[in-house]
């Protein structure tokens, strides 16, 4: 998936190609919620495109449209057949238009209507039209004897296949300020690769890294962060956790970093989701010093990679969106999870 990404134009996927014109003919219209928000997004693209022609500025309120319809399009009920027959891949008059700047006809979109219509296009692309947020997850609870308490379990359904794998260096099919409500869903997306653990790498390099709580406060300063590996038992070597980030300071490979709403940092904190994790891009490790020489903990200087869009912590491109954080309310109320 990434690979289509990078090519000068996406091309379809072989599934939406397939689909025969006769049956297309013979599909149902979708429930008017459905056709309502998908509206959205073709009928916003095509008046920025005539306004182009016109040569006139595209009205803010277009761009609106179509952000509120991608937002509102990841929690629709619908199927593949309905993405086809809308042409919502297609180059001329689908989320293409928005992200891919040879496809634009000179329309500049805001950079974060683009992530995220990039975002909804690959999910699409690989035929994931499960508007769930905890989609291919079992959400679960039971006592924990350690905490004294029930505790969230989650796990990945039995013969899930939709999960992507998070074992590369870079972005990957991932978009700047993807959202997940929680770290399992975060792993089925290949954003990183464990469920518990803060940092995933191999011999080359970390992989990811997630701030979220621990025994160390991170210092975040947005482009620059500090971020402290894990305690080791054995005083001559480090945790392969913290190994990982110590590889990549050599490597210089990038680093996936994702913030969680529970991360424990130095002082205040302005780039902290109102709840989940969410992707903020890659790091690269720039140096570290030892500060526990016994347990081997090793606080690591991140810098953010230049050339990326703006970390989404506030303004018109914040993630968590407004969409995301009332579907995580309404899981909440009624499967009474993480409450």
């Amino acid at each position: 998936m990434s690979a289509i990404m990078q090519r000068e134009q996406p091309e379809p996927p072989k599934w939406y190609n397939d689909i025969p014109h006769s049956f297309l003919q013979r599909t149902p219209r979708p429930l008017p919620e459905v056709d309502e928000h998908l509206n959205k997004i073709t009928s916003g693209i095509k008046n920025c495109i005539n306004a182009i022609e016109r040569k006139t500025a595209p009205s803010p309120a277009d761009f609106e449209k179509i952000n509120d319809g991608i937002h509102r399009a990841f929690f629709l009920d619908l199927n593949a057949t309905t993405i086809r027959k809308r042409r919502l891949l297609h180059n001329d008059t689908g989320l293409p238009r928005v992200f891919c700047s040879t496809l634009s006809g000179g329309v500049e979109y805001p950079w974060y209507l683009k992530e995220d219509a990039a975002e909804l296009y690959i999910k699409w692309w690989s035929r994931d039209t499960d508007p769930g947020l905890f989609r291919g997850t079992r959400l679960g609870r039971q006592k924990n004897v350690r905490l004294g308490r029930e505790a969230t379990v989650d796990r990945f359904l039995p013969g899930y296949t939709g999960r992507r794998y998070g074992d590369f260096h870079g972005n990957g099919p991932l978009r700047n300020g993807q959202w997940w409500p929680s770290q399992l869903c975060a792993m089925r997306d290949g954003a990183h690769n464990a469920t518990v653990a803060g940092i995933c790498g191999n011999s080359i390099g970390a992989f990811s890294c997630v701030m979220s709580g621990g025994s160390y406060p991170n210092i975040d300063r947005g482009e620059e962060v500090w971020y402290y590996g894990t305690e080791s038992e054995d005083p001559t070597r480090p945790t392969d956790s913290t190994q990982y980030m110590i590889n990549s300071s050599r490597s210089h490979e990038p680093v996936r970093l994702l913030r969680a709403s529970k991360m424990t940092t130095e002082g205040s904190n302005d780039f902290r989701p109102a709840e989940g994790l969410r992707y903020d891009g890659v790091y690269e490790v720039v140096g570290y010093e030892i500060k526990n020489v016994a347990k081997q903990v090793h606080l690591f200087h991140l810098v953010r990679l230049p050339g990326q869009t703006p970390i989404r912590s506030s303004g018109p491109g914040v993630r968590p969106t407004p969409e995301e954080l009332e579907a995580l309310a309404k899981i909440k109320i009624e499967k009474k999870y993480l409450a």
